[in-house]
Parts: structure tokens; sequence; C-alpha cells
């Protein structure tokens, strides 16, 4: 999520608190001018489906790199659990060579950049394809049987479809973002309409108190501790 727009929306969730409290409801609520209410019973839904997107917007930017991981060390660790089994079978019947081409550490397995990741992990699969094809009895005894070919296989799987088009992900989270900007436009605006009203109010001591309240509502701050800001001009498409 982008810092503007989580900051922007800190302060419409601070306005919105505002209003729902008991304290200033008496002040605003259906008291003139009218269309202050009207406008605050607009803005509460406005600013709701605004949280949705951006918790939309934050699982996009953050779901691929999260389910990319996940994938990564499924398949890094069923290699690592095959392949030193495996290795220990070829070289008690004489096959280090073969064993070789698979003997990786656990760390070593999650060293491997993608690529080589997939490459590694295809040979392995090959091996193991090889030898339950010749020697599925024997392998039995080390408790390699065709079911961890099949769980390998998927895994491989799992990781080469999400590695081969991470644009989907970009290109959601790029539809969010320009759903955003106009979504905070409107918001922007409305809360501009009320602004214009909020001084009629002051004709008391609460509506003064209220008034005031509002004010320090709506002044954008930095959620990473920066002074407060003056509300800027809604972005721009």
């Amino acid at each position: 999520m982008q810092d503007e727009y989580a900051n922007r929306q800190n302060m419409h969730l601070t306005v919105l608190k505002l209003l729902e409290s008991p304290e200033y409801q008496s002040v605003w609520k259906n008291q003139k001018p009218l269309p202050f209410t009207t406008r605050a019973a607009e803005l509460a839904p406005m600013v709701n489906a605004l949280s949705d997107l951006l918790a939309a917007q934050q699982v996009a930017t953050t779901g691929y790199a999260e389910t990319k991981a996940r994938e990564e060390a499924e398949l890094e660790n069923i290699a690592y659990d095959i392949s030193q089994t495996l290795v220990d079978w070829y070289e008690e019947n004489g096959r280090d060579g073969d064993a070789d081409q698979i003997d990786l550490s656990l760390s070593a397995w999650q060293t491997l950049r993608d690529a080589a990741l997939i490459g590694k992990a295809r040979v392995l699969q090959q091996k193991l394809t090889e030898a339950l094809a010749t020697d599925a009895a024997a392998l039995a005894d080390y408790g390699i049987t065709a079911a961890d070919a099949t769980q390998l296989a998927k895994e491989l799987a799992d990781f080469e479809n999400i590695t081969a088009d991470p644009s989907l992900a970009i290109s959601r989270r790029r539809s969010l973002t320009v759903t955003l900007r106009p979504r905070f436009r409107e918001v922007s605006q409305l809360l501009k309409k009320m602004d214009r009203l909020v001084p009629r109010f002051r004709k008391t001591e609460a509506g003064t108190a209220f008034a005031n309240a509002w004010t320090a509502a709506r002044i954008i701050r930095d959620l990473g501790g920066s002074a407060p800001q003056p509300t800027p001009p809604a972005p721009q498409a």
C-alpha cells in the first residue's frame, strides 16, 4: 500500500470516528446546516469501500511474494528429503556418479536461484522416475515410493507456474491502484464540501468544540511519525 494512500485513509477513519462520537452527534446530526448530515451519511460507506480496496491492494502487493516463497520452500524441502535418501541408495549400489548429481544440503537447495532450482529439481525428478521404474522394490525399503514422485512433480509444477507469470500479480495491483485514485478523489471532494459547512456550528460552545475537533481530524498525519502535513490535493490519475 502506498504511504500516501495509507495516511489519507487514516485521516478518513479519524473523521468517521469523530462523527460517530456521542459527544458530538447532538451538535451536528440532523442540525442545520442539514446537508452536513446528508454528507456524513454518504461518507461512511465510501470510506469503508476504500478500506476494502486498500486491503485488496495489499494482498496483491504481498500475496505474490508470499505465495512464491511458500512454493519455493515446499519444493526445496521435498527435493532435499528425496534427494538425500536417493543419494544414500545410489552410494550403497556403487552409483556415486548418479549420487553426485543430486547431493545437495538443504542450505544448498535454498540458495539456488529460481531457474537453477527448477533445473536441479528436474534432474532429481528424472533420477527418481528412472530409479522407481527399475528398482521400486529396493527403494520401497528406503521409504521411497511413487507417491514421492507424484509429490515432487506437484511441487515442481507449482513453483514453475508461479515463477513463470508474476505479471498477473503486477497487473492486479496496477488495476487496483487505478481504481483507488478516483475513489480517493470522491472522498476528498465530499470532505471539502463538509469543511465548508463546519464553521456554521461555531455558534455554541459545543459547536465550537466540534469544529475544532473536525479541523484536527482533517490533518493528514504521516504514519511513519513525521510532522503533520496540510491536506494535499487528491492523487491525480
